[in-house]
């Protein structure tokens, strides 16, 4: 099996070496950190850093009208003398370590009385101070959970068999209930399922048995994604989920691709996050911002001419917002949805092609990736072997909607489907993924801008905030690398910025 001490590594020819300038970020991470954040409590939870009024908490528990919440906390039995003190005295907290966009919790509750063993409930809470109204967008997480609980349900249905339904499903936490009153913790919040099994921070994934597993949870990871982009979004609810729905056509003219609009808005993103910096150097928030600018104008000049399929986004797919099979190399759930829109499903593939292009965890920069890291014998998937799978599994995805809609449709005839999700053509994908690895590390340079922010005000939510906010000048300069390394394929510029 492969062992960070047994795996060859090299300078990669692509990428070159870090500038003397940068600041590198150490992280010190135990073999057991990196192959699975749902191990023991001990390692994938910290103390208590975002403190939560577990009063409040308690009592809004205990009167929620919600049947699944219901039924979690008291079980078949009908509620009597249970009040928030009663609960409160039954719940620790603990918070994850993970996660430097919204505060995340384990609420373990003992001794109820339907219950031999401990209850786990996850509870994902927004931040006090947000930068954009648009940014940490837990109800459009929520909402897009409760509509794949729904396909989910429905894929059964019509399967009874679920190793049938499985196949197309989109393994998911399931979601109890929302809260928008901001007097009860603060900031909004939201209670899902606990999911025991493995996530790899490290996509070496060291802990596997063997080189085919390590295949397989690659491939089925591409599988889950590809399912994602074909999900009937407009039968289950999400019709106006993201706020945009597509033409249905090829002309671009009168409606911007969703690259074009995502370079609007994180734009307004980043100017935001630069004016709220506090404790920094003026000249380096300064010059930071006019190199994002700089690298969307140039991305702004192909957006328009890119493939554009449309579909429903994860908006952060990647090996550790998976969860897999205690032993099994299958994904049994997808978390962190609070960037799920409608748009362009090559952003999600690029995504997960990210980390070819970054370090492994040793180098210091707070994340794992595969850059330096020589790939054959392991069973890891090569970025070509990457896309090439998802487009296979896209295409079967896409050929199985038939009965689904079908069926679907015979329940619901209100609903008219849109144009059919256009196939995935590997050329089409592999003749534009450095343009989309580019705007994805873009996108991430504004997201780790976000971390710096955060942490320069005291309100980061992670517990390496600091650490990742340093990656900052280093995401900056390989950004600008692969636009030039891996241009998109020669078209008319014109850039809409």
């Amino acid at each position: 099996s492969l062992s960070p001490k047994q795996t060859t590594t090299h300078i990669s020819n692509t990428i070159p070496p870090f500038p003397r300038y940068c600041k590198v970020v150490n992280v010190t991470m135990t073999s057991k950190d990196a192959s699975s954040r749902h191990g023991n409590d001990t390692v994938r939870t910290t103390p208590v850093r975002n403190p939560l009024n577990i009063e409040r908490l308690s009592s809004w528990i205990v009167n929620h009208p919600s049947p699944a919440l219901q039924s979690l906390i008291f079980g078949a039995q009908e509620k009597s003398n249970q009040d928030e003190q009663w609960l409160k005295e039954r719940m620790e907290v603990k918070q994850f370590g993970f996660g430097q966009s919204n505060p995340t919790y384990l609420l373990i509750i003992t001794n109820l009385p339907h219950r031999n063993d401990a209850l786990k409930v996850v509870l994902r809470r927004k931040p006090n101070k947000v930068a954009h109204p648009s940014s940490h967008a837990l109800h459009r997480e929520f909402r897009v959970l409760e509509s794949l609980l729904v396909y989910n349900k429905q894929l059964l249905e019509q399967h009874p068999q679920q190793q049938q339904a499985f196949d197309k499903s989109v393994p998911i936490p399931t979601p109890y209930a929302y809260c928008k009153d901001k007097t009860i913790l603060g900031a909004e919040f939201y209670l899902m399922e606990f999911v025991q099994g493995r996530i790899f921070v490290d996509p070496r994934m060291t802990s596997m048995g063997s080189e085919e597993e390590r295949s397989e949870a690659f491939k089925d990871a591409l599988r889950v994604m590809a399912n994602i982009h074909n999900v009937p979004w407009w039968l289950i609810g999400l019709e106006k989920h993201g706020g945009r729905v597509s033409s249905g056509g090829k002309d671009k003219t009168h409606n911007p691709t969703y690259i074009e609009r995502q370079l609007q808005r994180l734009l307004q993103i980043t100017s935001k996050q630069s004016e709220l910096m506090k404790g920094s150097d003026q000249g380096d928030v300064q010059k930071v911002e006019k190199s994002i600018r700089q690298i969307a104008q140039v991305l702004s000049q192909h957006a328009s001419q890119c493939p554009n399929p449309f579909g429903l986004l994860h908006g952060d797919f990647k090996i550790d917002n998976l969860i897999y099979h205690p032993t099994e190399p299958r994904v049994i759930a997808v978390l962190d949805w609070e960037l799920s829109t409608m748009g362009d499903g090559y952003c999600d593939l690029a995504n997960f092609c990210m980390m070819y292009f970054m370090p492994s965890i040793e180098k210091g920069w707070g994340v794992a990736g595969l850059g330096d890291m020589k790939l054959e014998g392991t069973g890891i998937l090569t970025r070509p072997q990457v896309i090439s799978s998802y487009c296979r599994y896209h295409d079967k995805a896409r050929r199985g909607n038939d009965e689904y809609y079908l069926t679907t449709m015979t329940k619901n005839a209100s609903s008219t489907p849109p144009v059919p999700t256009r196939a995935a053509d590997y050329n089409e994908a592999m003749a534009w993924a450095g343009f989309y690895l580019s705007f994805l590390f873009f996108k991430n340079c504004v997201i780790v801008q976000g971390v710096a922010q955060r942490a320069s005000i005291g309100v980061a939510s992670s517990a390496v905030a600091s650490r990742v906010a340093g990656l900052l000048p280093e995401m900056v300069r390989l950004t600008t690398h692969i636009l030039k390394e891996f241009p998109p394929p020669k078209s008319k510029l014109k850039s809409n910025l």
